[in-house]
């Protein structure tokens, strides 16, 4: 990023935004009511210089201002063994953040818009998000809807899980 202040506009994300799109990331995770462990940020900064680097599967978009991002959006796909009727992948949207003085100016959408293409452009036929109930008439607003098809289901690693009987195992 240029060291001056210039018209905010639309870019794709690099390497070398990986501690402003950590600093943005901390504002989503805020929203959710996340507190990252002290040696968080570094690891984060390592993982999106890492990523955009490396990754073709990992793609993010942002407004720079020149002196700082004002807001951005992270995606990745994965490919899907094949099915009739569907593309090769599944797109995931990791990460929509903008600094709070900027918000309400329409960069949300911008990035989100700009992520989403590139994935379709990719050959997604299915893209998730999780959203809070404040960004969710964004979403809404751009065709994502409730899931349709097989019931979705997640696992995570801090539910225990209860057999059928009600007991845990």
């Amino acid at each position: 990023m240029s060291p001056t202040s210039t018209s905010p506009h639309l870019r794709r994300a690099g390497a070398d935004d990986a501690a402003e799109l950590t600093r943005l990331r901390l504002f989503m995770l805020a929203s959710l009511g996340i507190v990252p462990e002290a040696d968080w940020r570094p690891e984060c900064e390592a993982a999106f210089r890492e990523r955009l680097s490396t990754d073709p599967c990992f793609v993010a978009y942002v407004v720079d201002a020149g002196d700082r991002l004002l807001s951005s959006t992270v995606g990745q796909y994965m490919p899907l063994l094949p099915r009739p009727g569907r593309t090769p992948y599944i797109g995931h949207v990791a990460s929509v953040a903008t600094d709070p003085a900027h918000r309400r100016q329409g960069y949300a959408r911008l990035t989100f818009e700009a992520v989403h293409d590139h994935l379709v452009e990719a050959g997604c036929s299915r893209i998730n998000l999780t959203t809070t109930p404040e960004a969710e008439g964004l979403y809404r607003s751009l065709g994502y809807g409730d899931p349709s098809g097989p019931t979705p289901l997640t696992w995570n690693a801090d539910h225990t899980p209860v057999s059928p009987e009600g007991t845990a195992r």
